[in-house]
């Protein structure tokens, strides 16, 4: 079954489930790669799920893969798994995202260790109306000497309006949602149930949280700004048949 999901995932079939499986046996692991191989990055954007017909706003994800010996820091099934749990917890204000291009960056991008690096990654390759996800190995916490993060929502400090999401190869699945829930104006907070309390706790189950109602209540003010400036482009959705709850 896992297998059969994955590979639906990289073909571009959105399986009739909630959250990809963490482990694929040993057969399943052959076909992703044959499946790989013949997609090629594309599985980044035909593999990934899409906005379906039944979502009220989609927004389109541009998604910057770094790679390192022709290979990406990450496979496409990561990824599948990141943008399915954003769009289950973003659901709630009815926001979807899909993946509608993948940038290839070389390998001199493959650890982001500063500040700078940090900006730089915007810099000419930036276009307003999508959020951009960057994919890299390894991401620095510049706060703390030695350690390293699983993802951040960063605005390049010459130009704030510029600001995108970095994720590192190390990322669970919800941390593409994290730090969109920062790119729709959410803080850290103290809410048990909140995906942005980096608080370690057993109480709520982890697939039990979510956003709180009031972090929701902004995210939806936020949301509606940045489709009012422009910040966010809503994408003509297919049609098809709607989701099931």
């Amino acid at each position: 079954m896992g297998a059969a999901i994955a590979l639906a995932a990289l073909l571009g079939s959105t399986p009739p489930v909630l959250a990809m499986p963490t482990t694929i046996g040993p057969i399943g692991t052959v076909t992703l790669v044959q499946a790989r191989v013949q997609l090629g990055m594309r599985a980044f954007v035909t593999g990934v799920p899409r906005c379906q017909a039944d979502a009220k706003l989609c927004f389109g994800l541009v998604v910057h893969v770094v790679e390192v010996d022709g290979a990406p820091v990450v496979d496409p099934v990561w990824f599948f798994a990141q943008v399915d749990a954003a769009n289950r917890l973003f659901d709630a204000i009815d926001v979807a995202f899909e993946s509608i291009e993948v940038r290839r960056e070389n390998a001199e991008r493959a650890h982001i260790a500063s500040r700078s690096d940090r900006d730089r990654l915007g810099r000419g390759e930036h276009d307003k109306g999508v959020v951009h996800v960057w994919i890299v190995r390894r991401l620095a916490d510049v706060d703390i000497d030695g350690a390293e993060i699983r993802g951040v929502h960063w605005r390049d400090r010459a130009d704030l309006s510029r600001r995108f999401v970095i994720l590192s190869s190390i990322a669970g699945d919800r941390t593409l949602a994290h730090e969109l829930g920062h790119f729709f104006g959410l803080p850290h907070s103290r809410y048990p149930v909140s995906i942005m309390n980096k608080t370690p706790r057993d109480d709520p189950p982890w697939e039990l949280r979510g956003f709180h109602r009031d972090e929701l209540s902004r995210m939806r003010r936020d949301r509606d700004e940045m489709v009012a400036d422009g910040t966010l482009v809503q994408r003509k959705q297919r049609r098809g048949r709607p989701r099931r709850r």
